[in-house]
C-alpha cells in the first residue's frame, strides 16, 4: 500500500493476482443489462489481470435491493417520452460554470457534491434512491473493497465518450483526482480528505488508496464512486484553469450540455441525443427532458409570486404560513397546479436545536440541562407559530429506521449494560418521548420539575431571579442564531425562561462572526442543524465525540466529552452487519437524547412542493430525494388541457 500521505499515482501496467489481501464487498453488488460472461449468479467479475473480484453494485451491510441483470431502476419508466421542458426556480446568483474554485458562485446543474445536480458530468456510480444506500455502475461496471478497507477499486466501463467523441481513459480520472487534491476549493479538499491517491492498474481499472486514519468509514466507498469526472484534454488545452471561476461552457460527457445562459440570471441545458450512456439501467427511463431551465431570482417573495404566474414550472415552499395560505388561487382549483409533500428515505433529523456549551461548568451536570429542556415547548411553538408544517422530533435520527423506538432491543441492550454505570437510568428503562404535557406552551408542572432540578444542582429563586445558592451569581443565557429569523424563534423560549428567573438574549451575529463564536466556544446556548444521511458515521464521530470536542473544524460545538458515547461509537465504527449497526446508532440516540445536551425544536419530515400539471412520474414510496427532473417526463395531454386552462378556454 502506498505509504506517502502526499497525493501520488502510480501506475501498474498488469498486476497478476499477487496477494491483494482478501475482499470484502459490503455485500455489494455493477448495473449492467445482462451480467458478464464470466460473472456468477451474484453477479461478482474477476479480473484475469489482477484477480480483483469485482460486483455489479454495493449497499451498506447488506445485499443490493435490485439484481444482477436489471434493466432500470423502479422509479423511472423505461417507455418515458423525450421531449418537453422543465423550468426550475433558484434563489440568488451565480458566476461560474465550475464549482471546484475557491472563489465564484457555480451555477445550478454543475454540481460536485450532489451527484443529482450534475447534469454535464458523469459519475462511477449511481444511486438508486428508493434505497437507502444502493449504487451501481455508470461509467464503471463493478466494484470491490479491500477487507482491510485500505482501498476500492473499480472496472471502468468500455464506451464512454465526452461530447467531444474523445473517449473516456486513466488518464481523465488521474487528472480528476489531481484537481480535487490540489486545485479545489476547501469544502471539496475535505470531502476527498480521507483520500491518498489513485492507482492506475491498467487501462480498465483504478484503484483508489484510503489513508490509514480513515480506514473504518463506510462513508468513503459510497463517496468515490460519486464525484464527478473531469476531462484532461479540455483543461489542458488552451491554459484552462479548472481552479478559476469561468463563464465559457466546459466538455462534459454527461446527459445535457449547456445550450443558452445570462450570467447570474439563467441558464438553459440541453439534452445529448447521442449521450452514451443512455441505455444503461441506471439511465433508462431517465433525463427525458429536451430542456431544463434554471431560472434565477434574489427575492424569496419574487420567486413565490414568479411559480404562481406561470414563468417557473416548479419549487420547494419552505415558508409554513405561504405553504398553509399562499397557494388559494383558482389553478388549484381547476386541478392544474399541485401541492405535494415528499417524505425522503433518509433521516429527518432535526432542523436546528438547540444545544448547550458544555464546556462551562453548570452544563455539565443533566439536572440544569433537562431543567432547560423542560422549559421548551416546541409542539406548541409548531403548532401555533407554524401551522403544523414542522415534525418535532424525539431522535437525532427522527423519522427513520436508525431512531430509537420503544425500550432497548436485547441487542441494544448487550451494547449498553457495560456502561450502566455511565448512562442515565432511564435510557434502559424509558422510551424519549417530547416534553411532558407538550403543546399547551407554558405549563405549571413542568415548571415545577425544572425548578425542582434547578435546586436539586445548586440553583435557587431569589428576588425573582434564578441564582447560584452559593455564590448568587445569576443563571443568565446568551443564545446564538445563524439569523434574525432563527433568532426570532427563540423569543417564545426566552419568554418562558424568564418565568423561571432566567434571563436570555439572542443574538444573530454576521455569519463568519456566527461560525468563529460557534467554534470558540464564545456562547451558552447555540443551534446548528443535525441531518445525517443513511450512512451517518463520519457525521456521529465529528458532532460527538470527545476526539472532536479539541478539532478545530469539528461540529461538536457543545464540547462533550462522553466515554460511554465514545464507546458507543466504536460499536457503531466496528459494526459489521446491518443489524448490529442500526442497533448501536439507536443506543447512541437514546444516550444522547436522556443526556440533553440539546433541545429539540422541529424537523423537516417531509418537503413541500408545488408545480404546474404538466408531467407524468412513475408512483412510488419514499425516496432519497425528490427526482423531479431525472425521472419525470413532459406529458403533452397534461400540458396541453393546462395550458387551454389558462387561457380561458376550457374550463
Amino acid at each position: 500500500m502506498p505509504t506517502s500521505r502526499t497525493h501520488k499515482v502510480i501506475r501498474a501496467v498488469c498486476l497478476v493476482a499477487i496477494g491483494f489481501g482478501g475482499i470484502i464487498f459490503f455485500n455489494s453488488g455493477l448495473a449492467q443489462s445482462k451480467p458478464a460472461e464470466n460473472s456468477d449468479s451474484q453477479g461478482t467479475v474477476v479480473s484475469p489481470a489482477t484477480g480483483i473480484a469485482y460486483r455489479y453494485g454495493i449497499a451498506f451491510l447488506e445485499d443490493p435491493s435490485y439484481p444482477p441483470g436489471f434493466t432500470h431502476f423502479r422509479y423511472h419508466s423505461p417507455d418515458a417520452p423525450k421531449g418537453g421542458r422543465i423550468r426550475i426556480g433558484e434563489m440568488g446568483n451565480w458566476d461560474s460554470f465550475v464549482q471546484t474554485p475557491a472563489t465564484g458562485r457555480p451555477v445550478a446543474g454543475v454540481s460536485f457534491f450532489d451527484a443529482s445536480r450534475s447534469l454535464i458530468y458523469d459519475r462511477l456510480l449511481s444511486r438508486a434512491i428508493d434505497t437507502s444506500t444502493d449504487r451501481y455502475g455508470r461509467l464503471a461496471e463493478g466494484v470491490a473493497i479491500d477487507e482491510g478497507e485500505a482501498w476500492v477499486a473499480f472496472k471502468l466501463r468500455p464506451g464512454p465518450v465526452w461530447h467531444d467523441g474523445t473517449p473516456i481513459t486513466t488518464d481523465d480520472y488521474v487528472f480528476s483526482f489531481d484537481v480535487y487534491a490540489t486545485k479545489s476549493n476547501p469544502s471539496i479538499q475535505q470531502f476527498m480528505e480521507g483520500f491518498e491517491s489513485i492507482e492506475v492498474l491498467n487501462d480498465s481499472e483504478i484503484r483508489y488508496w484510503v489513508k490509514a486514519e480513515f480506514r473504518g468509514d463506510p462513508s468513503l466507498v459510497f463517496r468515490i464512486g460519486l464525484v464527478p469526472v473531469f476531462p484532461k484534454h479540455y483543461w489542458e488545452a488552451n491554459d484552462r484553469d479548472i481552479g478559476k471561476v469561468t463563464l465559457e461552457p466546459p466538455l462534459g460527457s454527461g446527459p445535457y450540455k449547456i445550450k443558452s445562459f445570462k450570467t447570474g440570471r439563467k441558464i438553459t441545458f440541453e439534452r445529448v441525443p447521442d449521450y452514451w450512456g443512455q441505455d444503461l439501467p441506471v439511465n433508462k427511463g431517465r433525463y427525458n427532458f429536451d430542456t431544463i431551465v434554471f431560472d434565477y431570482f434574489r427575492d424569496d417573495q419574487v420567486l413565490y409570486e414568479a411559480v404562481k404566474g406561470d414563468l417557473i414550472d416548479i419549487r420547494e415552499e419552505t415558508v409554513p404560513v405561504r405553504w398553509e395560505t399562499g397557494y388559494d388561487f383558482p389553478a388549484v382549483d381547476k386541478g392544474i397546479f399541485n401541492k405535494q409533500l415528499i417524505k425522503q428515505l433518509r433521516p429527518a433529523g432535526m432542523w436546528w436545536p438547540i444545544f448547550w456549551n458544555v464546556g462551562q461548568e453548570r452544563f455539565q451536570d443533566v439536572r440544569v440541562r433537562e431543567a432547560l429542556f423542560l422549559m421548551q415547548d416546541g409542539q406548541w411553538a409548531n403548532r401555533v407559530l407554524s401551522f403544523d408544517y414542522w415534525g418535532y422530533p424525539t431522535s437525532f435520527f427522527h423519522d427513520s429506521e436508525l431512531a430509537h423506538r420503544g425500550t432497548p432491543s436485547e441487542l441494544e441492550l448487550e451494547m449498553l449494560e457495560p456502561l450502566r454505570d455511565l448512562v442515565p437510568p432511564r435510557v434502559f428503562t424509558e422510551e424519549f418521548v417530547p416534553t411532558p404535557n407538550g403543546g399547551k406552551g407554558w405549563h405549571r408542572k413542568n415548571v415545577k420539575r425544572a425548578l425542582a432540578l434547578f435546586e436539586e444542582a445548586g440553583w435557587v429563586i431569589r428576588d425573582h431571579k434564578l441564582v447560584n445558592a452559593q455564590t448568587g451569581e445569576p443563571f443568565e443565557l446568551r443564545l446564538l442564531a445563524v439569523s434574525p429569523s432563527l433568532g426570532g424563534s427563540f423569543i417564545p423560549y426566552t419568554q418562558a425562561l424568564k418565568k423561571v428567573g432566567i434571563k436570555a438574549t439572542v443574538n444573530s451575529p454576521e455569519i463568519s462572526s456566527w461560525l468563529h463564536r460557534s467554534r470558540s466556544g464564545d456562547f451558552d446556548g447555540g443551534a446548528i442543524w443535525f441531518l445525517p444521511d443513511n450512512i451517518p458515521t463520519s457525521l456521529i464521530v465529528d458532532s460527538f465525540s470527545s476526539q472532536s470536542a479539541d478539532a478545530e473544524y469539528s461540529y461538536n460545538w457543545t464540547r462533550m466529552r462522553n466515554p460511554a458515547v465514545d464507546q458507543l461509537i466504536d460499536v457503531i465504527v466496528g459494526a459489521k452487519t446491518k443489524e448490529r449497526y442500526v442497533a448501536a446508532v439507536r443506543a447512541l440516540d437514546r444516550v444522547l437524547m436522556w443526556n440533553f445536551y440539546f433541545v429539540p425544536t422541529m424537523s423537516r419530515i417531509h418537503l413541500a412542493m408545488v408545480y404546474w400539471d404538466r408531467y407524468s412520474f412513475v408512483p412510488h414510496g419514499r425516496l432519497v430525494r425528490p427526482e423531479f427532473y431525472d425521472a419525470w417526463w413532459w406529458d403533452e395531454e397534461k400540458a396541453a388541457r393546462t395550458d387551454r386552462i389558462l387561457k380561458g378556454e376550457d374550463e
